[in-house]
């Protein structure tokens, strides 16, 4: 049976790869909007695992966003989207060990665990997610004070929404 909701604050999560060129974008936005976010009551968790131990941080939460890169043709390099989660494909990977988003809020519901009443996904369009590297692309880093920016003010805007 679903347990009650508690009154946990809303949660934004930064997921990332830093060893991977622009995956580590929303790691770098995380790390320089966190204090904002947090003074405004906001729980934040910059992470670069995913998989079951997300069930533990979405559990009986009413609100979560999550914020990762994506690369979306079509779109403008550091262009911030907001996601609708069950849109998103499940991810076709090699390993049992990874699961991603929509294969985990499959799980909690066969486990009948409460999932967040609002989940949403912003995206921050990139243009190199797989190449080893320390850096982001040249073209995230002259957009990078935008990009922080637009995302708290994204994140601001849903949260009030």
């Amino acid at each position: 049976m679903l347990s009650d909701r508690t009154s946990k604050p809303p949660l934004i999560i930064f997921i990332g790869n830093p060893i991977f060129k622009d995956d580590k974008i929303a790691l770098i936005v995380g790390e320089k909007i966190r204090e904002d976010l947090e003074r405004d009551g906001v729980d934040v968790e910059i992470i670069s695992e995913v998989g079951l131990q997300l069930i533990d941080l979405l559990e009986d939460r009413d609100t979560v966003i999550v914020v990762d890169s994506f690369e979306m043709e079509g779109r403008d390099i550091g262009e911030i989207s907001v996601m609708d989660i069950f849109s998103l494909e499940k991810t076709v990977v090699r390993s049992p060990h990874y699961i991603g988003l929509p294969e985990t809020l499959d799980i909690m519901k066969e486990l009948n665990v409460n999932i967040p009443r609002k989940l949403y996904v912003i995206g921050i369009n990139v243009i190199d997610a797989h190449t080893f590297s320390e850096e982001i692309s040249e073209e995230l880093k002259t957009k990078l004070d935008e990009i922080i920016s637009k995302t708290r003010e994204k994140i601001k805007e849903l949260l009030c929404s």
